[in-house]
């Protein structure tokens, strides 16, 4: 699953045409840690600093420009995290598959969303003898989830400079416990250097329609039954509507029911949990990237000091009603699942 989004994005570029821009990207990144927990905030009053060496490629073909409605680069990146406590909290590399549309452009001027998800490698984890201070990580193989907000200026034909904002978390997505993850905004800078430029062709872009549009979705993970290794599906099922208000935001709701087939028969706790939404939809052309927002009518057993939850979802649309993606569930700052997701939607 966690090679699936860096599979999800690259895939379609083996059958673009070889006339792409591509570039070589590098970053500096220092921020802190967001404590979401009273006992975390002593292991959390920490600088963490990073750096990254991304490979990036943007062909200019009408068939890539309509996947996103915008040019955009698909990449690869390595990432190296100090949290500045390697007794507790270790170090973090990453390699990750990233999806960066290009959101404006004035002369020499660029803002882009910057956005991935990868595997990442922890060096130190939750240990009840050796490591118990340490709530935020528990597997040592995890995953990174970013998205940063950058602003670059080509300072001359091949080289630019960027600054911006990542906002990371890193969890293991629900697969072992203690699943606390890690939420560590940094600000960022660095340079790119052109590998090979192309000239941009100008295609008019596709405006949504102002009509409402329905869709039903099932996602799929499995979750840790509480006795050693043993693993039992969590299902969930959705249904809602949406109507695009700009040519790329549009606003729904809906509901969620799912299914956790991990609770252990004799917990008192439902296993069953109904929630409706409310919804907020980037649309860039096939994708869909949505935030919802959940309130429990009825409440699981493993969340049930919890009344609201957070859902992210991203979907490519490769046909004309069917979507496949992924998507991460969220207590506040806490993530709880990541699974993978099918839609039909009319």
């Amino acid at each position: 699953m966690r090679y699936f989004f860096l599979l999800f994005c690259l895939f379609p570029s083996f059958f673009l045409s070889a006339q792409a821009v591509q570039r070589l990207r590098a970053n500096a990144m220092h921020g802190f840690i967001i404590p979401h927990a009273a006992d975390l905030r002593p292991v959390a009053d920490n600088n963490p600093y990073g750096l990254t060496l991304a490979w990036q490629m943007m062909p200019t073909s009408q068939q890539y420009w309509e996947a996103c409605n915008c040019f955009h680069y698909l990449g690869i990146e390595l990432t190296y995290f100090n949290f500045r406590d390697r007794e507790v909290l270790g170090d973090a590399f990453t390699l990750a598959g990233t999806f960066e549309p290009v959101l404006w452009n004035r002369g020499k001027w660029f803002l882009s969303l910057h956005t991935g998800i990868g595997a990442t490698w922890l060096t130190r984890v939750y240990d009840a003898d050796t490591n118990p201070l340490n709530n935020f990580f528990s597997s040592n193989l995890s995953f990174l989830l970013f998205v940063a907000p950058s602003l670059e200026y080509r300072v001359s034909q091949n080289w630019g400079l960027m600054a911006g904002f990542y906002y990371n978390h890193i969890s293991n997505g629900g697969q072992k416990q203690p699943n606390r993850g890690m939420n560590f905004p940094m600000w960022s800078a660095g340079a790119t250097y052109m590998i090979r430029q192309a000239e941009l062709p100008v295609y008019a872009k596709i405006r949504p329609d102002k009509k409402f549009h329905f869709w039903l979705e099932m996602g799929l993970t499995t979750r840790n039954t509480g006795f050693g290794d043993e693993r039992k599906p969590y299902y969930s099922f959705v249904s809602g509507l949406y109507r695009p208000l700009t040519a790329i935001n549009a606003f729904g709701a809906g509901m969620e029911g799912s299914m956790d087939q991990s609770v252990p028969p004799q917990y008192t706790g439902s296993k069953y949990a109904l929630a409706p939404f409310l919804s907020h939809h980037f649309l860039l052309g096939r994708f869909d990237f949505s935030q919802r927002y959940a309130w429990y009518a009825i409440t699981p057993a493993d969340s049930e000091e919890f009344q609201f939850f957070q859902r992210y979802a991203l979907f490519f649309n490769p046909f004309s009603r069917f979507s496949m993606g992924m998507s991460l569930k969220a207590h506040g700052h806490r993530a709880q699942n990541l699974d993978l997701r099918i839609a039909w939607k009319w």
